[in-house]
């Protein structure tokens, strides 16, 4: 089992005279390393701060070092350490308005150009994977971390599923296009609809350039934005819908998403049925 020290009792017991020890510095290493080995000893494997901290804050503000010990009587002024900044993350958009200049994705008549274009600006973004021009598109909702780390739609352990829901009906990455309505959404998680409007210029762009013949929808998210219904997913759910864009009406079909039935295996049963659904729609 997991022991943790509060680091600002490390920093206060490290400083206090517990180890101010009259005979030297090397004394007094000699002490810290005798208490942090007792600590080893008692179980303690880690450090953490009294208060958390935004280790995945994108905004300016930085989170700085752990606060000074408390201040004891009769003490001198401590010295203070100079903030930390967290360091941006590579490749991932900070502000909104960086995607203001994807306003303008119409004037890309190949997918090459178009992902070079968006790449420029987020260069792991999870953009399409698969057979894109096969006539068959799955798009999800918004990436999960693995697709951010990976630059791969669906590349984690909902991915796995979902190559296990569509091997189920003769289906596979070599035969279907898999995008998400928001590739460049710049953390895991449900997308504000900020993030949808942001990336709905992508995904036109995309239904534009693919052209496809039949839509699966995975989740509510991408199943509102795209057949434009406000019903929940489980109202939606195996029923014919329609996806009008880019001058296409696209026959679709919504299930549940594959992270959503990884946290709900008991609704498995009913997206198998929407699957065999899809196959029928497929012919």
């Amino acid at each position: 089992m997991t022991r943790r020290a509060s680091l600002e009792t490390v920093t206060a017991v490290v400083g206090t005279g517990i180890l101010a020890r009259p005979d030297g510095p090397v004394a007094r290493a000699e002490a810290a390393r005798a208490l942090l080995g007792w600590w080893v000893l008692a179980g303690v494997d880690t450090a953490v701060r009294a208060r958390p901290v935004p280790w995945l804050d994108l905004g300016e503000e930085a989170p700085t070092e752990a606060a000074a010990p408390p201040e004891r009587a009769n003490a001198g002024s401590a010295r203070e350490r100079p903030a930390v900044p967290l360091p941006p993350r590579a490749g991932r958009p900070a502000e909104p308005a960086t995607r203001s200049a994807w306003q303008g994705l119409d004037r890309f008549d190949t997918l090459e150009a178009l992902h070079a274009h968006v790449r420029r600006l987020v260069p792991n973004a999870p953009l399409l994977d698969g057979a894109a021009t096969s006539g068959v598109l799955v798009i999800g909702d918004s990436p999960s971390a693995a697709d951010l780390e990976t630059g791969r739609p669906f590349s984690g352990p909902a991915g796995q599923l979902l190559d296990r829901m569509l091997a189920a009906i003769g289906l596979d990455r070599s035969c279907c296009g898999i995008t998400l309505l928001t590739p460049c959404r710049p953390l895991p998680g449900p997308a504000s609809p900020e993030d949808i409007a942001a990336d709905l210029p992508l995904t036109l762009a995309h239904l534009r350039l693919l052209r496809p013949r039949r839509m699966l929808l995975l989740g509510a998210t991408a199943t509102q934005a795209l057949a434009r219904t406000d019903e929940a997913i489980s109202r939606v759910r195996g029923r014919p819908l329609e996806v009008a864009a880019e001058g296409l009406r696209v026959p679709a079909l919504a299930t549940f998403n594959p992270g959503y039935l990884l946290r709900r295996p008991e609704d498995k049963a009913l997206a198998w049925a929407d699957l065999l659904a899809f196959r029928r729609m497929l012919g």
